[in-house]
């Protein structure tokens, strides 16, 4: 099991959006990572603990050359498992003497964990084909999770999500709004409803929405991202920066961020963080055509003609290919 298989496995399990437990997972390894550098125990009731533990300096071999090597002391983490996890893990392995109970005669009820998996590779597979752009059997996939699991928040999030990709507003807005009566703090849900509200031009719902999200979930890259874009629409250039500076600092490699960073900066008259922000959309993609006609855009205010022509000769080729 790897990072994004125990996030999947976690938000499926809770219901809990993906970006919220990789907020958590984050901030707990962050927390575990600085108590041991401050040689801090960190003890986890019935599971274990972190340590950390000094290795001396000593003398080892290397065997290749057959001579002594000097080895220097340092600290080392370490995780020392607690009885129960340990008796928990012993009666699972195979081969233990411990045998699971017999079900009862009759009985047809499949085991939790496999429900569970099934459950998680059935998302796997949604998002998958989302991510693909097959939105028609995404929609078929999650309406199959609902059939087995009507309560499942994150399906009707995420199917809201496949309509609006197909153009159908209406059907998304209705379970956007199903999955946050079933779930008021699901983040990604709230999120998907208000780049709709920004899209149909309800902004203060839109807004509505964003803040929730931000009060669920303080340090989202999209709730800080969608809010400083609607932010620039409505004219709040000042907002915008703020939320985007925001956005920015969770996620630096994004750079649709940067761009509408320079857009408000541009809408500022504060033309040289425009510029920087412009400049560096474009060595992430050098074919984005909208850094170049705000940079001609610039170059034109500032009176600077031949780099205000070669932006837009840029933007236009683009455009044209």
């Amino acid at each position: 099991m790897n990072r994004e298989t125990l996030v999947n496995e976690v938000a499926s399990r809770t219901q809990v959006s993906r970006r919220r437990v990789s907020a958590v997972l984050n901030e707990f390894l962050s927390e575990v990572t600085e108590a041991l550098s401050r040689d801090e125990r960190v003890m986890l009731h019935q599971f274990g603990s972190f340590n950390v533990r000094a290795r001396k300096a000593r003398m080892a071999r290397d065997l290749n050359a057959n001579v002594g090597m000097p080895l220097s002391g340092r600290h080392l983490p370490q995780f020392i498992p607690f009885d129960t996890l340990k008796d928990t893990v012993a009666q699972q392995s195979p081969g233990s003497e411990g045998h699971a109970p017999e079900e009862p005669a009759g009985q047809v009820d499949r085991p939790v964990d496999e429900t569970r998996r099934d459950l998680s590779a059935m998302l796997a597979r949604a998002e998958v084909l989302a991510e693909k752009g097959k939105f028609e059997q995404a929609i078929q996939q999650y309406n199959r999770i609902l059939e087995k699991h009507p309560g499942h928040t994150t399906a009707m999030g995420s199917l809201g999500r496949m309509f609006y990709c197909t153009g159908n507003q209406k059907t998304a807005l209705q379970q956007y709004n199903r999955a946050l009566k079933n779930d008021p703090s699901h983040v990604d849900t709230l999120v998907d409803r208000a780049v709709l509200f920004t899209e149909t031009g309800q902004y203060e719902e839109a807004r509505a929405d964003l803040l929730r999200a931000l009060e669920y979930e303080p340090a989202p890259f999209q709730a800080s991202y969608q809010l400083g874009v609607l932010y620039i629409t409505i004219g709040s250039y000042d907002d915008a920066i703020r939320m985007l500076t925001r956005a920015l600092e969770t996620d630096r490699t994004k750079p649709e961020v940067h761009l509408q960073l320079g857009k408000a900066y541009c809408h500022v008259e504060r033309h040289a963080e425009a510029i920087e922000h412009f400049e560096t959309v474009l060595r992430h993609e050098p074919d984005n055509g909208q850094a170049y006609r705000y940079l001609g855009m610039i170059y034109d205010k500032d009176r600077q003609v031949d780099k205000a022509l070669e932006m837009y000769r840029k933007s236009n080729e683009i455009s044209l290919a």
